[in-house]
């Protein structure tokens, strides 16, 4: 199903009187799971067009979900304690760079951790910066995006 049909089978929900507590659910359960699909995979190639499109996608359903109460996205954001689809997917990147990192078989797929400096007293875990990258495909690939997530925590 589509984004576009879920969101109508929100709205019919919503027709029929259903809390608001309840459309929340049901929108984290069918809506969201489709908006972030595999989006370690994909959501560092995203182009504004794309990422404004999902942020629309959560907007509406925003929308259906709080009615008359809706007041503009970042009212409906704070009122339903819920994040923006960019900021999820940057999450979802973080975790699975964590999970590289600590999964000895799958580690190889990023750089190796680059030297602590010479006159450091701390010395966070950092990987080695990538060489830049010859392709916009590689560019714009999860593995760049990773490594600088992770060398930013």
């Amino acid at each position: 199903m589509t984004a576009s049909y879920k969101l109508y089978m929100l709205s019919r929900i919503k027709s029929l009187g259903t809390p608001t507590s309840e459309l929340q659910e049901v929108y984290k359960t069918f809506i969201l799971p489709t908006l972030m699909y595999a989006s370690p995979a994909w959501s560092s190639s995203l182009t504004l067009t794309q990422r404004q499109k999902l942020e629309r996608v959560q907007k509406r359903a925003y929308r259906i979900i709080l009615g008359v109460e809706y007041s503009g996205y970042d009212h409906a954001l704070t009122t339903l304690t819920l994040s923006r689809v960019s900021q999820r997917h940057g999450e979802a990147l973080k975790k699975f760079g964590e999970i590289l990192l600590s999964h000895p078989r799958n580690r190889h797929f990023l750089p190796p951790d680059a030297l602590p400096p010479r006159h450091a007293t701390r010395h966070r875990d950092r990987l080695e910066p990538l060489k830049a990258p010859r392709t916009d495909h590689y560019k714009n690939s999860p593995i760049p995006s990773i490594v600088h997530i992770i060398n930013s925590m």
